[in-house]
């Protein structure tokens, strides 16, 4: 590490940092279930900054990122960092991830912890798998330097994949965007207000 700089954010957060009357919400699952319409959408009404790895990502697409082979772990990097400076600041924030990996799910969880909150994760999911291929397909969201739609044949072993999130470690919601946004966002809404995400 080049001299003078101090070093990264730990993979676990061992030890206990400052309490903070933020929140940390996740809002998780693979292309194509929504979980970017409804992080904005519960980030518009909470008023709390919404920190999405594809913006990230798409940001260093003219500086070689698509190219990146760490490209996902890099976004994750750049959002769990900005999520620990508004635990630090005291503010909420809410991550918007595919949340696929094991490790980084419980570097989040231990952050949580560390300020003395509970992580809250809303996992997105599609019970109709035509809706779901459909949906990710036709999504045009313009964020540059990023891509719109989706490939189904790269995403549906993702969704098989998808292991479910431990609810004994983290407070875990999971909406099935087959239903409308509205009622999906009325329904996280409610679940983040009734206090899921403080230390029990």
């Amino acid at each position: 590490m080049p001299w003078g700089l101090t070093p990264r954010l730990p993979m676990s957060f061992d030890s206990r940092q400052a309490a903070t009357s933020g929140r940390f919400v996740v809002v998780a699952g693979v292309p194509g279930t929504g979980k970017s319409t409804l992080a904005y959408e519960l980030g518009r009404t909470l008023e709390w900054p919404v920190f999405s790895t594809d913006w990230l990502m798409g940001a260093l697409t003219p500086f070689g990122g698509r190219s990146m082979k760490q490209l996902g772990d890099i976004g994750d990097e750049l959002g769990t960092t900005l999520v620990y400076r508004q635990l630090v600041l005291g503010q909420s924030a809410i991550l918007d991830t595919p949340g696929e990996n094991q490790a980084m799910r419980a570097r989040w969880s231990s952050m949580a912890r560390a300020f003395g909150v509970r992580l809250s994760v809303v996992v997105c999911t599609c019970s109709d798998e035509v809706v779901h291929k459909e949906r990710l397909e036709q999504r045009a969201r313009g964020i540059p330097g990023w891509h719109d739609g989706g490939r189904w044949d790269i995403v549906k072993p993702r969704r098989d994949a998808f292991r479910a999130w431990d609810d004994a470690v983290d407070d875990v919601l999971v909406v099935d965007a087959i239903h409308p946004v509205e009622q999906i966002a009325g329904e996280a809404l409610a679940w983040i207000r009734g206090g899921c995400g403080t230390t029990r």
